[in-house]
């Protein structure tokens, strides 16, 4: 009985294992197959997820017919984003392979590039104008922004839904920092989510358009991900641990083990009855 009721208690664990934040179990990509994947973003040419192979994006065009309804694909649409992306050079993501294991120098560097971009982003340059008598300012003090910064979870943020506009019910503001020197509001935003990277707190922000967004969202992704290699490879966990980050990671695998155990278990049980009958 104590042995049944162990099998029994570790079927419960791997099977609330097994249905833990369940997306796609299967992403068929060409010739591609990909297992257990989250979806993080869907643009009009791209699909970006990561899965039991880390993190990765491919073309909607290569997914079959009725994925591609799924995720509203439009060709059109996806020939027009392509030739603005190759228009726009400003920042660049970073091309992540999913088939080799990265040494914990890659990582870092990798992960110190997303930062870099994130930066670059976040950090642009605002208009100043000098203050004149006839302009209507709101005075902002101490400062532009409270100290410190929330950490992003970076694998699941989206800062376009943390965007706020909060000095535009002004024409222009101005801080304690900078008295002498006015910002045009609507040109203007503050982040919670995009605070952790201001690099320079004595101007306010730039108003970030949906493109750059987007960009920072999956430029958090690679972050996300470089973050939690590197703590693998730094910190390798128990057995326990692994077993349930496996668990995890191969749910369609816990399944059949499950239910083959279960079935074993049943088995087990009816034969030790008739063997008891006899």
């Amino acid at each position: 009985m104590r042995a049944s009721g162990i099998l029994i208690f570790g079927l419960i664990v791997m099977i609330s294992t097994a249905f833990a934040d369940e997306k796609l179990p299967v992403l068929k990509v060409g010739s591609e197959t990909y297992s257990n994947v989250t979806v993080t973003e869907v643009t009009a040419t791209d699909i970006y997820f990561i899965s039991d192979r880390g993190l990765a994006n491919a073309k909607l065009k290569e997914l079959d017919p009725a994925l591609q309804k799924h995720f509203h694909y439009d060709p059109a649409a996806a020939v027009a984003a392509e030739k603005q992306h190759l228009g726009n050079t400003q920042v660049h993501i970073p091309v992540v392979d999913t088939h080799h294991p990265s040494s914990i120098s890659d990582l870092k560097a990798e992960m110190n590039d997303a930062i870099s971009q994130v930066q670059q982003i976040v950090n642009q340059p605002v208009t100043g104008l000098p203050r004149t008598p006839d302009m209507r300012v709101s005075m902002y003090s101490p400062g532009w922004f409270h100290p410190g910064a929330e950490e992003p979870d970076f694998n699941t943020v989206d800062v376009r839904t943390t965007q706020m506009f909060i000095y535009d019910q002004y024409d222009y503001v101005m801080s304690d920092l900078n008295p002498n020197v006015v910002y045009i509001s609507h040109e203007l935003e503050f982040n919670p989510m995009t605070k952790y990277f201001f690099t320079d707190r004595s101007v306010p922000k730039k108003r970030l358009t949906e493109e750059e967004m987007m960009e920072i969202n999956q430029l958090y992704r690679v972050i996300g991900k470089c973050e939690q290699q590197l703590d693998e490879l730094q910190n390798p966990k128990s057995p326990v641990q692994a077993f349930h980050l496996w668990a995890a990671q191969h749910k369609p695998i816990v399944i059949v083990i499950v239910a083959v155990l279960f079935v074993t278990l049943v088995f087990v049980r009816k034969r030790r009855s008739q063997v008891s009958e006899a």
